[in-house]
């Protein structure tokens, strides 16, 4: 009930805030760029239906039942055949993954040799650790065990801990097989912090977006300090 409650919550602010509509969708029309020619294309963890909405050939997986979700699925038994999926789209869903491990493992055995699995996730720098682990409301914990980062008899589907991306990174960082790291990209998505998110459930000026976004332009150099998100693309090889 909590989760659908959350699921409920983050649909009604959708719908009131542009300006945070505007932040979102920039991320899906990248991610959508880095899996151009690939089809079909799976969403992994929907939720209130977000991307499908702005892409609405996608097809919508969540494990909670929703009018917006083709698929009601776990990510660590995903529901397709062998080689049959093109690209699989991931916005801000690994961080909340039980075993974010056998989803990457699931996430390679339904990607055909060349598919491709995009991300928009939490990146831990010097300035985001601060952030995430003082001024957010998930746990922020560097020394997990990232195969079983939670306590699965309690957790919640929205409870996160933004680190894993980024330990999961690292684990995969010297490995080729199956799952190859083509992009990590990190970005200091300053218009999301302006927007403070979902927090929110009245409208912010939209040029405080904007602004956000002409500063972290000007900062760019300053991105491997500040960085608080990171687009993550892993492509699937063949193996010897």
């Amino acid at each position: 009930m909590a989760d659908a409650a959350t699921v409920a919550r983050h649909r009604a602010i959708w719908s009131v805030r542009p300006e945070l509509r505007e932040v979102y969708e920039g991320w899906f029309h990248r991610l959508l760029g880095e899996v151009e020619a690939l089809e079909p294309r799976v969403e992994i963890g929907s939720g209130p239906g977000f991307f499908k909405g702005f892409a609405p050939r996608l097809v919508a997986t969540d494990a909670l039942l929703d009018p917006s979700i083709d698929v009601c699925c776990d990510a660590g038994t995903l529901p397709f055949a062998t080689g049959a999926v093109g690209a699989l789209l991931l916005v801000d869903v690994l961080h909340h993954l039980p075993r974010p491990l056998d989803f990457l493992d699931e996430a390679a055995r339904v990607l055909r040799p060349g598919g491709r699995l995009a991300m928009m996730e939490p990146w831990i720098t010097p300035a985001s650790y601060v952030l995430y682990r003082y001024l957010h409301h998930e746990a922020c914990v560097t020394d997990v065990d990232i195969r079983r980062p939670f306590d699965e008899t309690s957790k919640l589907l929205f409870d996160g801990n933004p680190a894993i991306p980024t330990l999961v990174l690292r684990r995969l960082g010297g490995s080729r097989c199956p799952l190859r790291v083509r992009t990590v990209e990190p970005v200091m998505a300053l218009d999301h912090v302006a927007s403070l998110g979902f927090k929110v459930a009245r409208s912010l000026p939209s040029g405080l977006v904007r602004g956000a976004r002409a500063v972290e332009r000007l900062a760019r150099p300053l991105r491997g300090l500040f960085a608080t998100r990171a687009f993550i693309v892993l492509e699937r090889v063949l193996c010897d």
